[in-house]
């Protein structure tokens, strides 16, 4: 053997030699990253248990409006074992507090949801409206939170005399002139509200911002009377009613569609169809409700709602062409009302694109903005009625 290859190294025996120690070093790699791993498992598991248990045990922790849901959903459990006291009529009530709904142990005591210092009382309504079991939370908490119907906020907002704004018209609370905030959301689209009636209940005509409602004839059948087919102007039969009654139950392309939450916050309501003259005057809906259509869900405005919209001095009478000033009402198509023309049997008031009241016969084509009534029990979520801001319903 040479002296070149005696200096050649073994790298059979190199290999050999080095194998043991970089086997070591792996493994111990992967402990070290095992360790690691399981060290920081060990600390998120011990955080999800510390946040667990201080929800458990802190106060407060609940929304005003998670308790409301909480009352309302221990409610239903406490009447499905109490049938018994459910309304079995129409338009029947029933409450129960939150006291006794905690002490028949369906939920907490109201203290253990609220922070610290606040007190608060609370109670669960239930009201039969269509056949249908409606449930409503009340609570009260005194300064940091009260739960609120939409007329209550509505009527809030003051009462005015003279301007743009909410106006007291004899038991009711009625919208009037060009600028006035009564945006509301409701069904997915913005509405105007028109009223709170005598019952609080709220009447809402749609927004002219929206357009789900197509141009339609008010009725199109034979009137023998006038020997045409200029329509026959008696609501209760005319094509009007019928494709209202179909919009309301059905959703097409150009139509608001109402989902099960929100027939439940509607209410029915005598729809007033009765015929005015053009020279009438008192404009409280008293010629109108001579005849109603009653238990309607849906419906037209009547002239006396229009009229009152308007607060020129000089808006009196049906057809007064000043009714168009000062009117929110007023929008950018013409549309239909409720109110058929007392002169004959085929003509019906409608809101000229110009904004006054004007009569023509049924078989013309108008655009039409249903109204709805939403019942007193309505509570608001958000919202100051403006443009901006609409009122939101709970």
């Amino acid at each position: 053997m040479n002296e070149e290859q005696e200096k050649k190294p073994d790298l059979m025996k190199i290999q050999e030699e080095e194998t043991p120690s970089t086997v070591s070093n792996s493994t111990m790699l992967r402990k070290r990253m095992l360790l690691i791993m399981g060290i920081v498992l060990g600390i998120i598991l011990l955080l999800i248990i510390i946040l667990f248990v201080v929800q458990l045990f802190t106060k407060g922790s609940y929304s005003y409006e998670k308790i409301e849901a909480t009352m309302k959903d221990a409610a239903k459990e406490y009447y499905q074992v109490k049938k018994d006291l459910l309304p079995k009529e129409e338009g029947g009530k029933d409450s129960v507090s939150a006291s006794v709904l905690s002490e028949e142990e369906y939920m907490k005591p109201l203290n253990e949801y609220v922070k610290e210092g606040v007190s608060c009382t609370g109670e669960v309504s239930v009201e039969k409206v269509s056949g249908n079991y409606v449930y409503t939370s009340y609570l009260d908490c005194g300064e940091a939170y009260q739960t609120k119907e939409l007329y209550r906020a509505i009527i809030e907002q003051g009462v005015v005399t003279t301007g743009y704004g909410l106006y007291q018209l004899g038991n009711e609370y009625v919208y009037r002139g060009e600028i006035v905030n009564n945006y509301l959301t409701f069904a997915g689209v913005l509405w105007r509200i028109v009223k709170v009636n005598a019952n609080n209940q709220v009447l809402l005509i749609l927004s002219d911002q929206e357009d789900y409602m197509p141009s339609l004839e008010w009725d199109n059948r034979y009137n023998e009377a006038e020997k045409s087919k200029s329509g026959i102007n008696t609501y209760h039969v005319s094509r009007i009613k019928e494709a209202l009654d179909v919009y309301y139950k059905e959703k097409t392309d150009d139509t608001v569609s109402f989902s099960a939450s929100d027939r439940e916050k509607l209410a029915k309501f005598n729809l007033c169809v009765a015929p005015r003259s053009e020279n009438y005057a008192i404009n409280n809906n008293e010629a109108e409700c001579r005849v109603v259509e009653e238990n309607q869900v849906i419906g037209l405005l009547t002239v006396s709602d229009y009229l009152n919209a308007s607060t020129d001095i000089n808006c009196n009478m049906t057809t007064d062409k000043s009714c168009q000033n000062y009117n929110y009402l007023k929008m950018k198509e013409s549309f239909w009302l409720a109110t058929p023309d007392e002169l004959n049997t085929k003509d019906v008031y409608f809101v000229s694109s110009s904004g006054y009241i004007r009569s023509q016969e049924a078989s013309y084509s108008n655009s039409i903005r249903p109204v709805v009534l939403l019942n007193k029990t309505v509570m608001i979520a958000s919202g100051d009625g403006t443009e901006e801001n609409p009122f939101t319903l709970k």
